[in-house]
């Protein structure tokens, strides 16, 4: 073998071997992504899973509600979209005769939702031992959120608080959708709003409080805009008009047959449609 030969065979070892590790180069940096894309969908699963955790946490679980009060019935439920919301339900008592509720939601979805909608959960409880008067408890709650939101996030809020000696109902509402009344004798009463804005917008925002009386029987049907800006797969919202039609048919039902009735119709409405937002409902019945 003459040395021209020699040459050309190691020229061509060469070039595949450079050939292979450009290959392999190749296959590496394809497996690198890979591994890349399973680490970015595994962190980004578990901040959905953190954030349906933290959504949920610390809300309440055990119904019914208050089985050692016959003055009402209550029950509340959330059935979370895909993408984690921020929508809240909560209700405690204050004293012995004044039951506070709340049914809220917060701007976007995601775990900023999820982390927001909880502050402002844990600020209306602490503003809810200080002030007896709903519209200035949010007062309080929205001075607290503007303070730092830099992300300028809001949450929309229905707070209220029965007198369950005598049925009086104060509330205040902050943005949030009026809540329906209806009782046998009341029929479905949209309860009138205060035209308040949401909280964490404006600090100088300040809060009405409005005030009805329910009479034993009536119930208050609250609830997210995620029951009547449910879509179906022809793109029409569920709406007010349709909910109400459907409430009609409840005026005497307990309150778990309201909620579980009200969640089977969005269901049914929806149908193979996409979920694209949470459907929270609190439903309380005063008995007298």
């Amino acid at each position: 073998m003459t040395g021209a030969d020699q040459l050309q065979r190691l020229t061509e070892r060469a070039e595949a071997a450079e050939a292979l590790a450009a290959e392999r180069g190749e296959q590496l940096a394809l497996v690198l992504d890979v591994l890349r894309s399973r680490d970015r969908a595994a962190a980004e699963q578990a901040e959905w899973d953190f954030a349906t955790e933290l959504q949920l946490a610390g809300l309440p679980q055990d119904f019914p509600a208050f089985p050692d009060r016959p003055e009402i019935d209550l029950h509340a439920g959330m059935v979370t979209a895909k993408e984690v919301g921020g929508d809240l339900y909560d209700f405690f008592l204050l004293d012995r005769n004044r039951l506070a509720f709340i049914v809220a939601d917060a701007a976007g979805k995601g775990l900023p939702a999820a982390i927001f909608i909880t502050l402002a959960r844990t600020l209306l409880r602490a503003a809810a031992e200080r002030k007896a008067d709903p519209g200035a408890c949010l007062d309080m709650v929205n001075a607290m959120l503007c303070l730092d939101n830099p992300t300028l996030m809001f949450v929309t809020a229905f707070y209220g608080v029965l007198d369950l000696s005598t049925g009086q109902l104060i509330y205040a509402n902050a943005g949030h959708n009026p809540p329906y009344a209806l009782g046998p004798g009341r029929g479905v009463e949209l309860v009138p709003s205060t035209g308040d804005m949401a909280l964490g917008i404006w600090e100088e925002s300040r809060y009405a409080t409005r005030s009805l009386t329910l009479a034993p029987g009536d119930a208050l049907i609250c609830f997210s805009d995620g029951v009547t800006e449910a879509v179906n797969p022809a793109g029409e919202l569920f709406g007010e008009t349709r909910l109400e039609a459907r409430l009609a048919d409840q005026l005497a039902a307990h309150p778990t047959e309201v909620l579980g009735m009200v969640i089977a119709e969005v269901d049914q409405f929806m149908s193979l449609a996409p979920m694209a937002d949470d459907v929270t409902l609190l439903v309380l019945r005063y008995n007298g």
